[in-house]
């Protein structure tokens, strides 16, 4: 007797399926499974929040000026929240959102926002530092 791979006492046999019908039925059932898992999880993190800061020309708390790179940026804002106490808090990005005021005072908003990402235990810290609530 020749083996084919596929059993015909499997409990797929009794639904008189062939042995490609059994391994199609099972693909399926499996990515079927995998689906829903997937589908299943938030990807969103409810106990973070995001914050952002809106850069000025030489006022930001950091004390590094508006024109250095965005790892040096990164460094010293990370440093600056956690100088202050603030526990979790991660830098996420900076983003131009828009081109810069005209005015060129140091208190003058430049049109970059840091966005950083920290727990919600921390909300009320982050808030009285100056960061806004995304």
């Amino acid at each position: 007797m020749k083996k084919t791979g596929c059993s015909s006492r499997s409990f797929f046999f009794v639904f008189g399926e062939s042995c490609f019908m059994k391994k199609k039925l099972i693909l399926g059932l499996s990515l079927l499974v995998i689906g829903f898992i997937w589908s299943c999880q938030d990807n969103e993190n409810p106990n973070v929040i995001e914050f952002y800061w809106e850069q000025t020309g030489c006022a930001d708390p950091w004390a590094v000026n508006s024109n250095l790179s965005n790892k040096t940026l990164k460094s010293a804002v990370e440093e600056y929240l956690r100088n202050e106490g603030v526990v979790g808090a991660r830098f996420t990005s900076i983003d131009v959102e828009w081109s810069g005021a005209v005015c060129l005072a140091c208190h003058c908003k430049t049109g970059r926002w840091i966005y950083i990402s920290a727990p919600l235990s921390q909300k009320e810290k982050l808030l009285e530092l100056g960061f806004q609530q995304k």
